[in-house]
Protein backbone atom coordinates (compact mmCIF):
# COMPACT_ATOMS: atom_id res chain seq x y z
CA UNK A 1 0.00 0.00 0.00
CA UNK A 2 1.19 3.49 -0.74
CA UNK A 3 0.44 6.92 -2.17
CA UNK A 4 2.02 8.37 -5.31
CA UNK A 5 1.93 12.18 -5.38
CA UNK A 6 1.27 13.82 -8.74
CA UNK A 7 2.09 17.50 -9.18
CA UNK A 8 1.46 18.31 -12.85
CA UNK A 9 -0.05 17.03 -16.09
CA UNK A 10 3.23 15.47 -17.26
CA UNK A 11 3.50 13.39 -14.08
CA UNK A 12 -0.11 12.30 -14.50
CA UNK A 13 0.69 10.89 -17.95
CA UNK A 14 3.95 9.31 -16.76
CA UNK A 15 2.39 7.59 -13.74
CA UNK A 16 -0.46 5.90 -15.64
CA UNK A 17 1.81 3.15 -16.95
CA UNK A 18 3.43 2.69 -13.57
CA UNK A 19 0.07 2.28 -11.84
CA UNK A 20 -0.87 -0.60 -14.13
CA UNK A 21 2.15 -2.57 -12.91
CA UNK A 22 2.28 -1.28 -9.32
CA UNK A 23 -1.23 -0.31 -8.18
CA UNK A 24 -1.33 2.28 -5.41
CA UNK A 25 -3.35 5.29 -4.33
CA UNK A 26 -2.67 8.64 -5.96
CA UNK A 27 -2.89 12.18 -4.69
CA UNK A 28 -2.95 15.36 -6.74
CA UNK A 29 -1.95 18.84 -5.68
CA UNK A 30 -0.09 21.96 -6.77
CA UNK A 31 3.19 21.80 -4.85
CA UNK A 32 4.59 25.10 -3.51
CA UNK A 33 7.63 24.60 -5.75
CA UNK A 34 5.41 24.79 -8.83
CA UNK A 35 2.79 27.45 -8.07
CA UNK A 36 4.31 29.73 -10.72
CA UNK A 37 4.15 27.10 -13.49
CA UNK A 38 1.09 24.96 -12.71
CA UNK A 39 -2.11 27.00 -12.97
CA UNK A 40 -4.95 26.27 -10.58
CA UNK A 41 -7.64 26.46 -13.26
CA UNK A 42 -5.93 23.94 -15.54
CA UNK A 43 -5.07 21.58 -12.66
CA UNK A 44 -8.53 21.74 -11.08
CA UNK A 45 -9.94 18.72 -13.03
CA UNK A 46 -7.28 16.55 -11.38
CA UNK A 47 -8.33 17.79 -7.94
CA UNK A 48 -11.88 16.80 -8.82
CA UNK A 49 -10.94 13.26 -9.78
CA UNK A 50 -8.64 12.47 -6.86
CA UNK A 51 -9.55 11.20 -3.41
CA UNK A 52 -6.50 12.78 -1.73
CA UNK A 53 -5.18 16.35 -2.13
CA UNK A 54 -1.43 16.83 -1.97
CA UNK A 55 1.33 17.50 -1.65
CA UNK A 56 0.40 21.12 -1.06
CA UNK A 57 1.81 23.67 1.33
CA UNK A 58 4.35 26.43 1.91
CA UNK A 59 8.15 26.44 1.51
CA UNK A 60 10.73 29.19 1.93
CA UNK A 61 13.74 26.84 2.13
CA UNK A 62 13.89 24.60 -0.92
CA UNK A 63 12.39 27.00 -3.47
CA UNK A 64 12.15 30.67 -4.36
CA UNK A 65 8.58 30.82 -5.67
CA UNK A 66 6.59 33.86 -4.57
CA UNK A 67 5.27 33.35 -1.03
CA UNK A 68 2.11 35.35 -1.60
CA UNK A 69 1.30 33.18 -4.61
CA UNK A 70 2.12 30.07 -2.56
CA UNK A 71 -0.36 31.14 0.11
CA UNK A 72 -3.05 31.95 -2.45
CA UNK A 73 -2.79 28.56 -4.18
CA UNK A 74 -2.44 26.75 -0.84
CA UNK A 75 -5.63 28.27 0.53
CA UNK A 76 -7.60 27.53 -2.64
CA UNK A 77 -6.70 23.86 -2.36
CA UNK A 78 -7.42 23.72 1.38
CA UNK A 79 -10.83 25.27 0.80
CA UNK A 80 -11.59 22.79 -1.97
CA UNK A 81 -10.54 19.85 0.21
CA UNK A 82 -12.71 21.12 3.05
CA UNK A 83 -15.75 21.60 0.83
CA UNK A 84 -15.43 18.10 -0.64
CA UNK A 85 -14.20 16.25 2.47
CA UNK A 86 -10.88 15.09 1.01
CA UNK A 87 -7.80 14.38 3.17
CA UNK A 88 -4.73 16.53 2.56
CA UNK A 89 -0.98 15.80 2.40
CA UNK A 90 1.13 18.80 3.46
CA UNK A 91 4.60 19.94 2.41
CA UNK A 92 5.87 22.48 4.94
CA UNK A 93 9.48 23.67 5.07
CA UNK A 94 10.49 26.77 6.98
CA UNK A 95 6.83 27.89 7.03
CA UNK A 96 5.47 25.63 9.77
CA UNK A 97 4.28 28.59 11.86
CA UNK A 98 2.80 30.49 8.91
CA UNK A 99 0.79 27.46 7.77
CA UNK A 100 -1.01 26.98 11.09
CA UNK A 101 -3.69 29.72 10.66
CA UNK A 102 -4.71 28.17 7.32
CA UNK A 103 -4.95 24.69 8.84
CA UNK A 104 -7.00 25.94 11.78
CA UNK A 105 -9.35 27.72 9.37
CA UNK A 106 -9.99 24.62 7.24
CA UNK A 107 -10.73 21.57 9.40
CA UNK A 108 -9.40 18.91 7.07
CA UNK A 109 -7.73 15.60 7.86
CA UNK A 110 -4.03 16.40 7.48
CA UNK A 111 -0.96 14.26 6.87
CA UNK A 112 2.26 16.23 7.31
CA UNK A 113 4.99 14.94 5.02
CA UNK A 114 8.47 14.45 6.59
CA UNK A 115 7.99 17.00 9.39
CA UNK A 116 11.53 17.94 10.49
CA UNK A 117 11.04 20.95 12.75
CA UNK A 118 11.12 20.69 16.55
CA UNK A 119 9.08 23.87 16.87
CA UNK A 120 5.26 24.01 16.64
CA UNK A 121 4.97 20.20 16.72
CA UNK A 122 2.54 20.28 19.65
CA UNK A 123 0.22 22.57 17.70
CA UNK A 124 0.16 20.12 14.79
CA UNK A 125 -0.45 17.23 17.17
CA UNK A 126 -3.36 19.17 18.72
CA UNK A 127 -4.85 19.60 15.24
CA UNK A 128 -5.05 15.79 15.01
CA UNK A 129 -2.53 15.57 12.17
CA UNK A 130 -0.95 12.39 10.89
CA UNK A 131 2.80 12.52 10.19
CA UNK A 132 4.99 10.58 7.79
CA UNK A 133 8.36 9.64 9.24
CA UNK A 134 11.07 10.55 6.75
CA UNK A 135 13.81 8.05 5.88
CA UNK A 136 16.28 10.19 7.86
CA UNK A 137 14.80 8.91 11.15
CA UNK A 138 17.65 7.91 13.45
CA UNK A 139 19.95 10.26 11.50
CA UNK A 140 18.10 13.58 11.74
CA UNK A 141 17.44 14.45 15.39
CA UNK A 142 14.27 16.42 14.57
CA UNK A 143 12.69 13.41 12.80
CA UNK A 144 13.57 11.12 15.70
CA UNK A 145 12.08 13.74 18.04
CA UNK A 146 8.83 13.57 16.07
CA UNK A 147 8.69 9.79 16.53
CA UNK A 148 9.16 10.25 20.27
CA UNK A 149 6.42 12.84 20.59
CA UNK A 150 3.69 11.62 18.19
CA UNK A 151 1.33 8.78 19.14
CA UNK A 152 2.02 5.61 17.17
CA UNK A 153 -1.56 5.76 15.83
CA UNK A 154 -0.70 8.97 13.97
CA UNK A 155 2.50 7.85 12.26
CA UNK A 156 3.16 6.57 8.74
CA UNK A 157 6.40 6.06 6.80
CA UNK A 158 7.59 7.30 3.42
CA UNK A 159 10.50 7.26 1.02
CA UNK A 160 9.81 10.58 -0.75
CA UNK A 161 11.29 8.97 -3.85
CA UNK A 162 14.69 7.52 -4.71
CA UNK A 163 16.39 10.93 -4.96
CA UNK A 164 15.27 11.75 -1.41
CA UNK A 165 16.65 8.43 -0.17
CA UNK A 166 19.98 9.19 -1.84
CA UNK A 167 19.99 12.60 -0.15
CA UNK A 168 19.05 11.20 3.28
CA UNK A 169 21.69 8.46 3.22
CA UNK A 170 24.28 10.43 1.21
CA UNK A 171 24.79 7.57 -1.24
CA UNK A 172 23.56 6.40 -4.63
CA UNK A 173 23.42 2.82 -3.33
CA UNK A 174 19.91 2.77 -1.86
CA UNK A 175 17.19 0.13 -1.87
CA UNK A 176 13.57 1.26 -1.66
CA UNK A 177 12.19 -1.66 0.36
CA UNK A 178 15.18 -1.85 2.69
CA UNK A 179 14.85 1.86 3.46
CA UNK A 180 11.22 1.41 4.52
CA UNK A 181 12.14 -1.59 6.65
CA UNK A 182 14.87 0.48 8.26
CA UNK A 183 12.33 3.19 9.16
CA UNK A 184 10.11 0.60 10.83
CA UNK A 185 13.08 -0.69 12.84
CA UNK A 186 14.05 2.84 13.90
CA UNK A 187 10.48 3.68 14.97
CA UNK A 188 10.35 0.42 16.93
CA UNK A 189 13.64 1.24 18.65
CA UNK A 190 12.64 4.80 19.55
CA UNK A 191 9.18 3.77 20.75
CA UNK A 192 10.37 0.63 22.53
CA UNK A 193 7.84 -1.47 20.62
CA UNK A 194 8.03 -4.74 18.70
CA UNK A 195 8.62 -4.17 14.98
CA UNK A 196 5.76 -6.52 14.00
CA UNK A 197 3.36 -4.44 16.10
CA UNK A 198 4.66 -1.20 14.61
CA UNK A 199 4.34 -2.47 11.05
CA UNK A 200 0.75 -3.59 11.64
CA UNK A 201 -0.12 -0.28 13.29
CA UNK A 202 1.36 1.72 10.40
CA UNK A 203 -0.81 -0.26 7.95
CA UNK A 204 -3.90 0.50 10.03
CA UNK A 205 -2.99 4.18 10.21
CA UNK A 206 -2.60 4.33 6.44
CA UNK A 207 -6.04 2.83 5.85
CA UNK A 208 -7.62 5.18 8.41
CA UNK A 209 -6.06 8.21 6.73
CA UNK A 210 -7.07 7.40 3.15
CA UNK A 211 -10.61 6.56 4.27
CA UNK A 212 -11.03 9.77 6.30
Amino acid sequence: MGICNIENEEEHTLVQGYLQEYPCHTSYGIHPWHVDTVKYASFFPYLEQTRIIGEIGLDNTWCETNLNLQKEVFEKQLAYAHEHHKPVILHLKGMEKEALPFLKKYKNTYLVHWYSCKEYLEEYINLGCYFTVGPSVGIDESVSHLVQKVDIQRLLIESDGISALEWAFETKEVDYISSLQRSIQEISRIKGMESAFVEKQLDQNFIRFIES
